[in-house]
């Protein structure tokens, strides 16, 4: 039995499911609970989803976005959690302990009670969900195919990024043949900014700065989401702007937001991003990873520029 039929055979034996995302929720999480919210609901199961901050929104186009709840929320008795693209407990909702665990990161705590699958080789979570949507026996519908396109897209960078696979490639043109339309998205995605968000991007690109002979770091304040009107989830994207600038192998991009520092780590050469964020308890992936220093802005900044001087 495969992991993608585990989870299935969890899924299908419950008639009331609840699909968790992760914080500060992005485009794979988002895709993910999405297309099996409408999966669900095809299987005439009692569906809801959620996660601990707001819905970007970005993504309020995809399918079931209006009935996405905001946690911490009453666990309700009878109702099957499953977890998609969480990498740890506190990631999650606070109360909630999934028996499932469907996840790409590598440093994924297994917190599952019954099942983890962890596929660290996978290009987005969205790649495993399509094969438990397929182990269900729930046709991909256009609904479904949007949602995990969108998943898959936005966590391989359109296919661009490294780890891109020829797996990514097939599910990607499996679900354009079941309704996904690239340039709608693309659309949706990437022409939808709003001033304040390039307002915010501005202040980011004009800080950037070289650290030591291979690594840039650039910051977000406070008063940068204040004066400029932007949200939080605005940020999502930026730090693969600043990977554009030249002979940089480790970029960071740091967020000042109201109990920490929250920083995304993008490598492109030796060094592992995930390696450094779990300098301070973070994780991720090789290229891709991310963390929470507890410090003052400037502290921050300064250990981050002692760190990322050594690359």
């Amino acid at each position: 039995m495969t992991e993608a039929e585990k989870v299935a055979r969890i899924l299908l034996a419950e008639p009331k499911w609840r699909v968790v995302c992760h914080v500060k929720p992005d485009g794979d999480t988002l895709g993910c609970g999405s297309a099996l919210v409408s999966a669900g609901k095809k299987l005439g199961r009692d569906v809801i989803w959620g996660g601990a901050d707001p819905l970007p929104p970005l993504y309020a186009f995809l399918p079931h976005s209006g009935e996405y709840r905001v946690g911490p929320f009453a666990v309700e008795d009878g109702r099957c959690v499953i977890s998609v693209d969480v990498s740890a407990c506190d990631r999650g909702v606070p109360g909630l302990e999934p028996r499932v665990n469907v996840d790409h990161h590598e440093s994924n705590e297994r917190f599952g009670a019954e099942v983890n699958w962890i596929d660290a080789q996978a290009a987005a979570t969205g790649e495993m969900i399509y094969e438990v949507i397929l182990a269900l026996g729930c046709p991909i519908d256009a609904d479904i195919a949007e949602a995990l396109y969108v998943s898959i897209a936005t966590d391989c960078g359109w296919f661009k990024f490294s780890n891109t696979t020829a797996d990514t490639m097939r599910i990607a043109m499996e679900l354009i043949k079941a309704g996904a339309v690239p340039s709608v998205l693309d659309e949706r995605l990437h022409f939808n900014d709003t001033p304040a968000k390039l307002r915010l991007w501005g202040r980011c690109l004009a800080r950037v700065k070289p650290v030591g002979a291979h690594a840039a770091l650039s910051w977000i304040t406070r008063a940068d989401f204040r004066e400029t009107g932007a949200l939080e989830s605005d940020t999502d994207g930026l730090i693969n702007m600043l990977t554009h600038m030249k002979c940089t192998d480790v970029t960071v991009m740091v967020s000042e937001i109201k109990d920490c520092l929250r920083c995304s780590v993008r490598s492109r050469g030796p060094v592992s991003a995930q390696a450094l964020a779990a300098k301070w308890n973070g994780g991720g992936h090789r290229y891709a990873a991310g963390c929470r220093i507890f410090l003052p802005l400037e502290e921050g900044l300064k250990a981050l520029e002692e760190e990322l001087s050594r690359v």
